[in-house]
């Protein structure tokens, strides 16, 4: 029942973060250039990850000081 924590690096969440704001970004542009509300609609989502994972970053900075 008890199983060891992985520590994942914080290289991986500010990868991850920055991987999530390029793919944002690409949504946004495709949304406003196709006039399509599901690119907007993912791009919300995806920025909302980017959040979730810069979030994450902090809080696991914050716990190895």
């Amino acid at each position: 029942m008890d199983q060891p924590q992985r520590s994942t690096s914080p290289k991986f969440y500010k990868n991850a973060t920055i991987l999530f704001l390029v793919i944002g970004c690409i949504l946004v542009w495709q949304a406003v250039a196709h006039h399509d509300w599901v690119y907007g609609a993912f791009a919300g989502i995806t920025f909302l990850n980017a959040l979730m994972t810069t979030l994450k970053l902090i809080s696991l900075r914050e716990t190895k000081q």
